[in-house]
């Protein structure tokens, strides 16, 4: 039985949070069973809870990572789809959820519950049982996450064949070094991240690759990438963007666009009022004649390019940064618009991980 996984717990860890929901004295029975996937909607399990009532069916989330700002947003634009999709609720099973991350579930209608004893759950409006501040236990340790750890596994989302790529391929790709390519791809082995097969490694478990993303984006891989905020005197993204044409193709750097407006261009769904772009580097000269102006709530955000992945192709003229980094922009964000913009554009461009 324990050989059963549910995202990445094994089935022995996913009881560990079942049995808190048998603990609740309207649970007359909770029972965990794999899931089938409904669609793009592919969750970990499914519980379902008997009241005195009738029995009510529950979509199985698993998080082992700790909730940073953007994974919680991926997590309540996840649930969202599924809960339309399916029209059953989703219930979160965490390592841990603090205090501000569990009001923020709550808002969202979200259920969980979590190694430390912290849980909401609503069935309907007829039980509700909510516990938060309860403290992790001390001793847990979260996976170390670096720059270049982060840029490779953006590659293995984006190709995921790179993985059997020699290290000196992979390190271009990615914009590392070769032995950090080397050291990096043992590691992901040894983690079990990558799997061997007859021919070679595959990424094991995609749902984890995806977690990992968008963590490190946020934590490790943009503030290294970030030049710094600015203001300009134009108010369209249409006239920016002429700019940008003009200016970095008279200096010859090379530049693309991410985030939002990447996201309008290919989809028209949103545009934000950021402008993140990446460009190899941003000159004095260039900063001139751009005519902006250092600003740390400035909607322009200029970051470095690091490989291939920044330039995926042009789109109306426009380069723009691959699906997997215009997600991660978008997930990072606070605007629910841009969360759902990111779940948008992964269920029409990205593997559903």
């Amino acid at each position: 039985m324990d050989s059963i996984e549910y995202g990445t717990m094994k089935r022995s860890e996913a009881e560990g949070y079942v049995n808190q929901i048998s603990a609740l004295e309207f649970v007359k029975d909770a029972t965990l069973e794999p899931a089938r996937d409904v669609g793009s909607v592919r969750p970990d399990g499914t519980l379902k809870i008997r009241t005195a009532k009738r029995t009510h069916v529950f979509l199985v989330e698993t998080k082992r990572s700790y909730l940073d700002a953007s994974t919680l947003n991926a997590i309540i634009s996840h649930a969202n789809v599924s809960s339309k999709a399916t029209g059953h609720p989703v219930l979160l099973f965490a390592r841990y959820i603090p205090q501000p991350s569990a009001e923020k579930l709550i808002q969202a209608g979200i259920n969980f519950v979590d190694l430390a004893g912290n849980m909401h759950l609503a069935i309907n409006h007829d039980f509700v049982r909510t516990v938060t501040g309860k403290k992790e236990t001390p001793g847990g340790s979260d996976q170390i996450l670096t720059p270049a750890r982060i840029q490779l596994l953006f590659m293995l989302a984006a190709q995921p064949e790179s993985v059997n790529w020699t290290v000196r391929q992979l390190g271009d790709a990615a914009g590392i070094s070769k032995s950090n390519a080397a050291k990096i791809r043992q590691q992901l082995i040894s983690e079990k991240l990558l799997i061997p097969r007859k021919d070679g490694y595959v990424v094991g478990d995609a749902k984890e690759l995806e977690e990992q993303i968008v963590r490190g984006y946020q934590q490790v891989l943009r503030p290294k990438l970030l030049i710094g905020r600015f203001r300009a005197q134009e108010t369209t993204n249409k006239l920016l963007l002429n700019k940008f044409k003009r200016v970095f193709t008279a200096a010859s750097l090379p530049w693309s666009l991410t985030g939002g407006p990447a996201a309008s261009l290919l989809q028209h769904f949103y545009k934000g009022v950021e402008v993140p772009l990446f460009v190899d580097t941003l000159t004095d000269h260039a900063q001139r004649e751009l005519r902006v102006l250092p600003d740390k709530t400035g909607p322009i955000i200029f970051m470095r390019s690091f490989g291939p992945l920044t330039r995926w192709k042009k789109v109306e003229g426009v380069e723009i940064a691959h699906p997997w980094l215009i997600f991660t922009e978008l997930m990072q964000s606070d605007d629910p618009r841009a969360n759902e913009a990111a779940v948008n554009l992964k269920g029409e461009f990205l593997i559903a991980a």
